[in-house]
């Protein structure tokens, strides 16, 4: 049996810092709420939609408006804005050979599913578990865990709710550093890589030897 590989979407595969900001903004305008700074934007790249209410001091009777707007915006930026990280696309194509490829991510199933068709890599994975309201990432990974009942699994990601996602789980965690965190969630990790091929090593080596 292979082993699988989970990976976190946004921050991890996607560099999708600049589409955040940009559906954020579009979705302001749209609903005609004030502006806000890129850094404050920038903090929902990681949260569910749900959880980036209360950043973006949304109004609660205003929730599925945001929602639904904001995912609008998203669809309609997703195939001009997003883009993988360099070298993405090669390591996934190796690692497809020794591992079966999870995405674990708090993005919108409709997103992630036209992020995986612009890219061309709906055939490279074998699962995806997108945002459930009311569900936590940990949740999330233990319903694939169920399911696919590996031998062996790590989890990759850039924030700290990934890492913590694996450990709930009882899996080994790998930090993508060159993602959207910081120091103090990346060490959380039992490794770091510091750039996608360091990555693509790390796991080559996981799959090969189990460490």
């Amino acid at each position: 049996m292979k082993p699988v590989i989970f990976f976190d979407w946004d921050g991890t595969l996607a560099d999708s810092m600049n589409l955040c900001v940009a559906e954020i903004r579009q979705a302001l305008i749209t609903m005609h709420l004030p502006d806000l700074p890129d850094d404050i934007l920038r903090q929902c790249n990681g949260p569910t939609f749900e959880q980036s209410l209360d950043i973006l001091h949304i109004p609660h009777d205003r929730a599925q408006e945001y929602m639904t707007t904001r995912l609008t915006a998203e669809l309609a930026l997703v195939p001009t804005v997003n883009r993988l990280f360099p070298g993405v696309r090669e390591m996934l194509q190796t690692l497809r050979e020794y591992a079966d490829l999870c995405i674990v991510s708090n993005g919108e199933h409709d997103y992630i599913a036209l992020c995986l068709q612009v890219f061309g890599l709906t055939d490279v994975f074998v699962r995806t578990a997108t945002s459930v309201p009311g569900r936590t990432k940990g949740e999330n990974l233990r319903a694939l865990l169920d399911d696919l009942r590996p031998e062996r699994a790590v989890m990759v990601g850039d924030r700290l709710g990934d890492i913590r996602a694996g450990q709930e789980n009882g899996l080994p965690t790998i930090a993508a550093c060159y993602g959207y965190g910081n120091d103090a969630e990346y060490n959380q990790a039992s490794l770091r890589a510091e750039s996608v091929a360091d990555l693509t090593r790390q796991l080559t080596n996981f799959c090969r030897t189990g460490h």
